[in-house]
């Protein structure tokens, strides 16, 4: 599934180029949600602002780490496994997606706000979904009694 790296890399920046051409001096309001343009030189929910150099390396470290172990867990279990697949692919993707803003711009564009909560972006979304179905993935194993860390 590694195809799907690429794709969802690329509407996460084409998303990202939009708000910063559309969205900047016009937010959009839409129900709960507000489309707008924030620069975030922070990580999740903006903490840790203006650290962008040594987020970026942090995170490069951790998507190479994901990609190896990924690798590696499917060469080892000799089924293929959609739901680990899949959310690692997510988790990657999304990663990416924002290690690219770092280097790009020196920040990561979020453009979705919730209810004045926080403001997310694509890569976000990605991120999050792949790591409920990563649990999803553990707790489906763990119940039929087989380590997610062993081979078959």
């Amino acid at each position: 599934m590694s195809w799907l790296i690429p794709i969802i890399i690329f509407f996460d920046q084409i998303t990202k180029k939009t708000a910063e051409t559309i969205l900047v001096h016009n937010p959009i309001k839409i129900g709960i949600f507000e489309l707008t343009y924030v620069e975030n030189t922070g990580v999740a929910f903006g903490l840790f602002r203006g650290k962008a150099l040594i987020h970026g390396i942090i995170a490069t470290i951790i998507v190479t780490f994901l990609y190896f172990f990924r690798e590696q867990y499917l060469r080892s279990n000799h089924i293929f496994n959609f739901s680990f697949d899949l959310g690692m692919c997510f988790i990657i993707s999304g990663a990416l997606g924002n290690i690219f803003d770092r280097i790009r711009l020196g920040y990561v564009v979020d453009i979705i706000s919730w209810q004045d909560f926080t403001v997310f972006n694509i890569a976000d979304i990605f991120i999050t979904f792949g790591g409920i179905i990563l649990l999803y993935h553990l707790v489906r194993r763990s119940l039929h009694g087989k380590s997610d860390l062993q081979s078959k």
